[in-house]
């Protein structure tokens, strides 16, 4: 299908978003003109933020502006539920919208008490900022960074669909989802029911297929809002939906805390497609993996080991091919091992791909990591 990429971000026609940071806090507020139709994924982790646990009050009834902070998780405190109902109030006052049509959403440090004095003026920071522009989606993006060193934003068309969002992630990633946030506009015309059943699946095959460290954090929200106002084919927008979490999701572990390189593993040949997920899973999610991609070291043993733990196969019937730009080097096939000079070489370029066939059928599944570095065990022995 032919998505034409544009540079709206969240603020497609109907939609403004602004945000500010200062210091460790952030905020980002995303507004509709009118009530739009939510839908979201969040964590499967049982600790769960406060943010979290008030939305499930309020989607049912739909969201018309989301209000995001950065700095701290609003988890694991007393007053976490007071917090968030302060926040959407706060936003609902600037924005002129109801403070039950407010969703809210945190990322940050854990078991801290949230400076409201802080946030609140910073909500109303960011509300004086808001815009319909590309630079309102890009102004909400910065101001959810934690330990991002990129800016998350994308957004396309097709046939008249249009699907935008914005996302921070670098760390803690391995869904059930990641440590991450994304906020998801879009104006196909469709109900509550099928807007959570096209997003479900547009998560299962993005953002829950990457990983920087295997951890799951406490806060992961994805939120999808429809201002309806585009009638359309609902496989359109499922294809359209998926393309705009794929693109997003795969900048997540390209930005991952101390990530030297960006990798992508398919695997072909699974008896069922949750197979081929699970295989591909057990490698993303796979510690000694990531290092040995770091060491630009061809150990494809570590691959056929990870999944291995994870689905039945014939090891004496697989083929293992790491793969950048036009090089090729199949390392083990029909086993027997091979060509592993031209692998390091390939292993040294910042994208690489591994393609595994099982050979057990046609079924196949794709995922997204990064290299664990040095880096990365600074960042996190430091963060707090």
């Amino acid at each position: 299908m032919d998505f034409r990429k544009t540079g709206h971000g969240v603020c497609l026609p109907g939609f403004r978003a602004g945000g500010v940071k200062r210091g460790k806090y952030g905020v980002a507020l995303i507004v509709s003109d009118i009530v739009c139709e939510a839908a979201v994924v969040s964590t499967r982790n049982n600790v769960k933020a406060a943010p979290l646990r008030y939305n499930s009050r309020i989607l049912e009834s739909g969201v018309q502006a989301v209000v995001a902070n950065s700095g701290n998780a609003n988890c694991c405190v007393r007053e976490g539920i007071r917090d968030a109902e302060l926040m959407a109030a706060e936003a609902s006052a600037e924005l002129g919208v109801k403070a039950r049509d407010v969703a809210v959403a945190s990322t940050g440090i854990i078991g801290r008490r949230m400076d409201m004095k802080s946030v609140k003026a910073l909500i109303v920071e960011a509300a004086a900022k808001i815009s319909p522009t590309p630079k309102g989606s890009l102004q909400a993006a910065k101001a959810i960074m934690t330990t991002d060193k990129r800016i998350k934003m994308y957004s396309a068309e097709y046939r008249g669909i249009r699907a935008g969002g914005i996302c921070k992630g670098s760390g803690m990633i391995s869904p059930n989802m990641a440590t991450m946030l994304c906020f998801i506009t879009t104006n196909a015309s469709f109900p509550k029911s099928k807007l959570s059943a096209a997003l479900k699946e547009a998560v299962e095959d993005s953002f829950n297929m990457i990983s920087v460290d295997g951890d799951m954090s406490t806060n992961d929200t994805v939120l999808l809002l429809s201002n309806r106002t585009e009638k359309c084919s609902y496989g359109d927008f499922k294809a359209l939906l998926k393309h705009v979490c794929v693109e997003m999701a795969k900048m997540i572990p390209r930005d991952g805390e101390g990530a030297s390189k960006f990798i992508e593993v398919e695997v072909r040949g699974g008896r069922s497609n949750a197979e081929a997920r699970k295989a591909v899973k057990s490698v993303i999610d796979s510690t000694i993996t990531k290092c040995a991609f770091y060491g630009e070291n061809p150990n494809w043993g570590r691959i056929l080991s990870s999944i291995g733990s994870a689905v039945k196969f014939d090891e004496m019937n697989v083929d293992v091919t790491f793969q950048s730009g036009k090089k090729s080097a199949k390392v083990f096939s029909g086993g027997r091992c091979r060509r592993l000079d031209s692998a390091r070489k390939i292993l040294a370029n910042r994208n690489i791909r591994v393609v595994v066939d099982l050979h057990r059928g046609r079924h196949g599944a794709v995922g997204w990591m990064c290299d664990i570095t040095p880096d990365y065990v600074r960042i996190n022995a430091e963060y707090n």
